[in-house]
């Protein structure tokens, strides 16, 4: 193992601590934090404590998803440059690839937009840029990257 080897291997898991924590995050909001307010407001009847909790959570969270979508695409920039240079990426591997990014870059604008235009839960528009959205595009991205290394040890085997 040379050096460009143990760079591109801290890379790969800045990608993926990267990917892990910003979509465990956003799991976290979804499924845990969201419930629990909405839990409140009923319980306590008190919207503004309530809206100032979650504007909290998503205030302290921002610069978190922000970090990660940088740590993404400086990553990832790499590791596809990296990976299509290589006789093991073939057709199959480039067109999950291409799919993957499409997604990402979905996600990403979802969680620019997100805090900017509010949260529209009850249109259509809302379930396809919401934080379900968003959530569901990052575990599909998540499985997408194990499919392309699924593929690309499988172009190395021959």
């Amino acid at each position: 193992m040379d050096v460009a080897d143990i760079i591109l291997l801290v890379i790969r898991w800045a990608h993926a601590l990267a990917a892990v924590v910003w979509i465990g995050g956003s799991l976290f909001m979804l499924l845990a934090a969201r419930p629990a307010l909405l839990s409140l407001r009923s319980e306590t009847g008190d919207d503004n404590a309530v809206g100032l909790l979650g504007r909290a959570l998503s205030t302290e969270f921002r610069p978190i998803v922000l970090t990660a979508i940088g740590v993404l695409i400086v990553s990832g920039v790499v590791l596809t440059v990296d990976r299509l240079t290589s006789d093991a990426a073939g057709v199959a591997y480039t067109v999950v690839l291409v799919a993957k990014i499409a997604l990402a870059v979905y996600a990403f604008v979802i969680a620019w937009l997100l805090p900017r235009r509010g949260n529209r839960v009850g249109s259509v528009g809302g379930v396809l840029s919401g934080p379900a959205a968003l959530t569901v595009a990052g575990v599909i991205v998540i499985g997408l990257a194990d499919v392309l290394t699924w593929l690309f040890e499988r172009g190395l085997a021959g």
